[in-house]
């Protein structure tokens, strides 16, 4: 019984090592992301603005319970600011 069990864990682990492999997910998010949440404050009950990093520009969120609105964008050459995330 207890190698059934070995056997059946080894094989879904093995599945989702070949799912992953082929799907093109890698452990280095990071790098491969093209949509950086930077910072993400709370202004009121479901009410948030969130600081995001795309390429070329760095855009203010308003995000609340039902909606996403753009408040700003700060356009420009990947912006060299870091915005440290004091949540």
């Amino acid at each position: 019984m207890l190698g059934i069990l070995i056997v059946l864990l080894g094989g879904l682990y093995l599945g989702l090592y070949l799912i992953r492999r082929m799907s093109g997910i890698t452990s280095d998010r990071k790098s491969s992301q093209l949509l950086q949440v930077l910072c993400i404050r709370h202004v009121g009950v479901k009410k948030q603005v969130a600081l995001v990093q795309v390429p070329g520009a760095m855009l203010v969120l308003g995000l609340s319970g039902d909606h996403i609105q753009l408040l700003d964008k700060i356009a420009g050459p990947e912006p060299d600011r870091q915005v440290p995330d004091h949540e």
